[in-house]
């Protein structure tokens, strides 16, 4: 019985291990690649008013499985489990707006493909957050588990006396929050930031930059080398033939900077 349980194990291990190495070879044999995407986060990705999964980050994830010669099929995973569910190959990248931070790459490997800051968002009646010193006895709200979050905790670290942090599971809730006076300030990417400011102008007005520009990435699991390779070579692509910047312009209004 010990040695059938030894050998079960070995070709259980054989097969975990098959599963990873086939990497690239699997996504191509299925002809899918499988996206983790959290639907919270317009312009990037989110729901359509009737359910579809549209946004920035899903045009680009369809042009590079284009690239790839296979379809992106998208699995929508709540935040705080995304990468989890990348390391138990329920997908096979994440492409979510994700910032690269030294945290996250010790987790997991990044493809760049975009450049973005963050930025403060308040009520256009109320008094504007230029630097990080206004945030003192204002009431911050903030998405869970991103780096606007760890931003503004870094902040209040260094001294700033902000008068609470608020989270909420994703960037819709931080614009509601702070229409109904529950937060002073939202600190967002600054695609997010101008998209809502732009669907409620009356409202909501970017204020200032919170932090300097920051690279985002397509996160691939550290033994996936092959579809780590491929994707960036993909990258390269849909930027030379002009589809990055046509995507890039469609939904955030301008043309993205010069690399």
């Amino acid at each position: 019985m010990k040695r059938l349980l030894v050998l079960i194990t070995l070709i259980s291990t054989f097969l975990s291990a098959s599963v990873f190495a086939l990497d690239l070879d699997a996504v191509k044999k299925s002809g899918k690649l499988r996206v983790a995407v959290d639907t919270t986060y317009p312009p990037m990705e989110f729901e359509s008013v009737d359910g579809k999964i549209i946004g920035l980050d899903i045009d680009l994830a369809r042009e590079l499985a284009k690239v790839l010669k296979v379809e992106a099929e998208f699995i929508v995973m709540p935040w705080d489990g995304i990468l989890a569910g990348l390391q138990s190959n329920r997908y096979d990248v994440i492409m979510s707006s994700m910032n690269i931070t030294k945290e996250r790459l010790a987790q997991v490997d990044f493809v760049p493909y975009i450049t973005m800051g963050q930025v403060f968002v308040v009520k256009k009646s109320a008094k504007p957050v230029v630097t990080e010193k206004d945030l003192t006895g204002r009431v911050v709200a903030v998405q869970v588990d991103t780096t606007s979050f760890t931003a503004v905790e870094d902040i209040k670290n260094s001294g700033v006396k902000i008068k609470d942090i608020k989270t909420f599971p994703g960037a819709t809730e931080t614009f509601s929050a702070l229409k109904a006076n529950q937060a002073d300030v939202i600190v967002t990417d600054e695609a997010v930031g101008k998209y809502y400011t732009g669907l409620d102008a009356k409202t909501f007005m970017v204020s200032g930059n919170a932090i300097k520009p920051e690279p985002i990435g397509i996160a691939v699991k550290k033994s996936d080398k092959k579809l780590h390779k491929a994707l960036e070579e993909a990258v390269k692509t849909i930027k030379a033939n002009g589809v990055y910047a046509k995507i890039y312009t469609q939904w955030l209004k301008t043309a993205p900077a010069a690399n």
